[in-house]
């Protein structure tokens, strides 16, 4: 199967990277409007690489898509993939606008076509250990998530992540993973949201640097997002060492807190460990037990967190077989929502009703 990958830069080129080493891929095609991004893909990888979308939507033996374009050019992208009959796979947002994002989903289910959103941190190990212990029953029934995320200002002041146009809020570029999560876990629709921003401190942006955000389940559980971009100190290690190594103590923090009514799970990025504690009773009062305490090499970060290449195999192998996708982009149009609410209730102030953008 040979498959294209729709937008050549640092994104594009590390998936095309990984397409040539994945079973059953016979080619790759990258494509990007950029003439010298096409040109650096060609000879630094090897790859067939074109300006032209028009010929490889033509071809049939393109049959999957990934599309690793900026954000704006998603729905251009999907749509003329969705026309072209190919099976897609969209890196998250799945759109800078939620009636766009619900446009991209509707075509696709309208012609049957497999379409999935990237959202491989439900593919990476950290966050799917917490899964199996909630499947295994261990935590009982999930009623509460906190989600505590502070980094360095990372993208530049040349990123079109930081404008809205391009990128759209940074709740849909990179905040609705750690509210994907949550919704996975408890197994239940949100019902309402209630974000608060602080003054944005980066001076650059166009788009807010930090989130208090809180949103309720109709069963009842409540999840809280914390994020702060900037604080953790600007990154100029030795690239010859492991970063999250050099990273640790100085400001970045990644770490879930998930609190069930039998037991409750923790994952630390910075720590590398994920934890499990078991509830039990007493004379006394309640008591907790930390029993499991896991933890992993440097080596394996990229499986325990942002396994893209897990999810990407998967996708692939998924088509190959005529499978539907793990996740369907239907409910990642559910975690779409919380992205608009939020940012609908930072703009106004309220709580915001998830069947507003219904």
């Amino acid at each position: 199967m040979k498959v294209a990958v729709l937008g050549a830069g640092g994104m594009g080129a590390g998936v095309a990277h990984m397409l040539k080493r994945c079973d059953g891929v016979t080619g790759v095609v990258a494509v990007d409007v950029a003439p010298e991004r096409v040109a650096y893909v060609r000879d630094s990888l090897g790859v067939e690489a074109t300006t032209d979308l028009g010929s490889v939507m033509a071809d049939p033996a393109v049959r999957l898509v990934f599309v690793t374009a900026s954000n704006q050019a998603h729905k251009p992208l999907v749509l003329a993939a969705v026309k072209a009959g190919k099976a897609i796979m969209c890196e998250k947002p799945i759109a800078t606008t939620m009636a766009d994002a619900r446009e991209m989903v509707e075509a696709a289910e309208r012609r049957g076509l497999f379409f999935q959103i990237g959202f491989e941190l439900r593919y990476s190990r950290l966050y799917t250990q917490v899964m199996d212990w909630i499947r295994a029953g261990l935590l009982g029934d999930v009623v509460n998530t906190h989600c505590k995320y502070i980094c360095s200002e990372f993208h530049g002041k040349s990123s079109w992540r930081i404008k809205m146009a391009a990128g759209g809020s940074m709740f849909g570029e990179k905040l609705c993973h750690y509210v994907d999560l949550p919704r996975w876990w408890i197994g239940s629709p949100v019902v309402d949201v209630f974000s608060a921003c602080a003054p944005t401190t980066v001076p650059y942006y166009e788009i807010r640097d930090n989130y208090h955000t809180v949103y309720r389940f109709a069963n009842g559980a409540v999840s809280e997002l914390t994020f702060v971009m900037h604080v953790g100190q600007t990154f100029q290690g030795d690239p010859l060492r492991n970063v999250i190594d050099q990273q640790r103590g100085d400001g970045h923090e990644l770490r879930y807190l998930v609190v069930g009514t039998r037991g409750a799970a923790e994952t630390d990025v910075f720590n590398r460990t994920i934890k499990r504690w078991e509830f039990g009773d007493s004379e006394a009062s309640m008591t907790s037990k930390l029993v499991e305490t896991l933890t992993w090499a440097s080596d394996e970060d990229g499986r325990y967190f942002h396994d893209s290449d897990t999810q990407n195999r998967d996708i692939v192998r998924r088509v190959l077989k005529g499978q539907p996708p793990m996740t369907p982009a239907r409910d990642a149009l559910e975690t779409m929502k919380l992205v608009f609410a939020a940012d609908l209730s930072a703009d106004t102030g309220r709580l915001v009703r998830l069947d507003e953008l219904d």
